[in-house]
């Protein structure tokens, strides 16, 4: 341990470096006396009442240290003991060692100064007048030996050591005041600062100049489940890689390297640590120290939720839209596609056996491609119905059980493996069966469809931490994923990548959860699979019609 700090400690221990001075000053007061005594002339050398009366002060000062180190606080209310026991050990010494011509005078120069320092002038000027009294009632004896004027000096010098130690103590003390009141000032400015970047809703990060993280405020905790113990004094980068493969790396590179002063990037999507992707505003600007960068300070606001809100309003919009229009159509092609499959069906059964096959054959796909186009109106009319079901409480897990036993067996046959993750004691929700039904098994059937070989379908249920009053269904698989440029598509009615698809089971299953008050998030990287998250209110909380 180095000198500074080792004294730093001990100051910390006795309660400031002023109250360490005591002991350090006392230390002194006996190496000095020894060493007077040491060198002192003939006439005091040797085992004498100036060694005894030394060697007490010795044990007397060890005892008075010791105490002070281990009850700091006992030991400075008995100043006043210590103060005439100091007094009562300089003077027997003054009387031991030749009176007025005794050199050790100067203690008393010591202890007044002290007095002062520590205590105010105003009692370092009194315990100065009471010195002077003693010290001329113990030297009067001796005090011819030496001139009045030497004697005045001394006098002089002792009142004047107070008075100017006490002018100089009460300056220092009015300085320490109003450091302490700047100081205090600033933490509570410091403290306010800090109030305010806590509280905000937007996340606050700042990074020194090397880029990393010096400041991580609440909301960034909350939101990406990342404390900020986790990150202080590490690289952003370092931590958060992903940041540098997005539109905002190049930039805030940039931004520390003293390029920019600042940059905006709006919607910006992000792959966090913990919680997935989100979409969010950046604003970022350059600290400068001295005219140099210093570092940068990052503020960001979480969009994602309003992002998907607008998402959903315009897909809720193009629903409703589509709707009436889907409703009319279905009904004003229904019956003639009706009328051409029966029509078809008649001429494949009453055609004339000499007809060619080209011709039946031609036939066979008018026919099948009419049922086509009849299962496509039938969409239409599922996805137009505004018919509300009839719902009551339902056990998700339950209905989970349920539609895995319709699909299980056929998944399994293509080495698909399904994992259930389904929490206990979950609260039921308030659906419509039949209608949650149709959009899991829409899930499943299109996670199966996406997975060429062999690959892995998880579902899993839960109550939401961050949302205790709904209950959550997760469909994930490891397929191929879906691509960025149409992932913001699959909910879009007729939007298809099948050859042989209507493009309405995901705008129908959409429906169907927004329907139900529900939320659907879907999740998805190239490579990496996809996950549908649902959400429903659970049966406790009022839901309207």
């Amino acid at each position: 341990m180095s000198v500074p700090r080792l004294i730093e400690r001990l100051a910390r221990h006795v309660g400031g470096t002023r109250v360490l001075a005591l002991p350090m000053i006392r230390a002194l007061a006996v190496i000095s006396g020894y060493a007077w005594v040491l060198l002192a002339p003939e006439a005091f050398a040797g085992w004498d009442a100036v060694d005894t009366t030394m060697l007490g002060f010795l044990t007397y000062s060890l005892a008075v240290i010791g105490a002070l180190w281990l009850r700091p606080g006992t030991m400075l209310r008995l100043n006043v003991l210590v103060l005439f026991v100091d007094l009562a050990f300089a003077l027997t010494l003054i009387h031991l060692t030749g009176g007025a011509r005794s050199t050790l005078f100067l203690a008393l120069l010591l202890i007044a100064g002290l007095q002062s320092y520590y205590y105010g002038i105003s009692r370092g000027v009194l315990v100065a007048l009471g010195s002077a009294l003693a010290y001329v009632w113990v030297v009067w004896p001796t005090v011819a030996e030496i001139e009045w004027a030497n004697m005045a000096i001394r006098l002089s010098v002792l009142l004047g050591t107070a008075i100017g130690v006490g002018i100089l103590a009460d300056i220092e003390e009015g300085e320490r005041h109003q450091v302490l009141a700047l100081s205090a000032e600033a933490r509570e400015r410091e403290q306010f600062v800090r109030s305010v970047v806590e509280t905000l809703s937007e996340g606050i990060v700042a990074l020194d100049r090397e880029g990393r993280v010096v400041a991580w405020n609440r909301a960034m905790e909350r939101r990406y489940a990342v404390a900020a113990a986790e990150v202080m004094g590490r690289k952003f980068f370092e931590f958060f890689p992903s940041a540098l493969r997005e539109p905002w790396g190049e930039s805030f590179a940039r931004l520390l390297g003293g390029e920019i002063e600042e940059f905006t990037l709006e919607a910006v999507e992000h792959e966090t640590l913990r919680v997935g992707r989100v979409v969010q505003n950046l604003k970022a600007s350059l600290l400068r120290r001295n005219g140099q960068p210093a570092g940068a300070v990052l503020l960001i606001e979480d969009i994602t939720t309003r992002i998907a809100l607008e998402r959903a309003a315009r897909q809720a919009e193009k629903l409703a839209a589509l709707g009436t229009l889907a409703a009319g159509l279905a009904h004003e092609l229904n019956n003639p596609i009706g009328i051409m499959s029966s029509r078809i069906e008649l001429m494949l059964l009453d055609t004339d056996p000499r007809l060619p096959e080209e011709v039946r054959e031609d036939l066979g796909v008018v026919h099948r491609h009419a049922q086509r186009v009849a299962r496509i109106v039938q969409g239409l009319l599922s996805f137009a119905r505004q018919t509300p079901a009839e719902r009551a409480p339902l056990d998700l897990n339950q209905l989970v059980e349920d539609t895995l036993l319709l699909v299980e067996k056929q998944v399994l046959k293509e080495n698909v493996r399904l994992v259930r993750k389904l929490s206990p004691g979950l609260p039921p929700i308030w659906a419509d069966a039949t209608g949650v039904q149709q959009v899991l098994m829409n899930l499943l059937l299109n996670a199966r469809e996406a997975m060429d070989g062999p690959g892995e379908i998880v579902i899993e249920t839960d109550v939401p931490a961050e949302r205790a009053q709904r209950v959550r269904l997760v469909v994930r698989d490891t397929g191929p994923g879906i691509p960025p440029e149409i992932l913001s598509k699959i909910f879009d009615p007729f939007f298809t990548t099948k050859p042989h698809g209507t493009g309405l089971g995901l705008a129908i299953s959409y429906g169907i959860v927004r329907d139900h008050q529900g939320t659907v998030d879907v999740q998805s990287e190239p490579g990496k699979g996809t996950t549908f998250v649902l959400t429903f209110p659970a049966s406790s909380v009022e839901v309207e019609a």
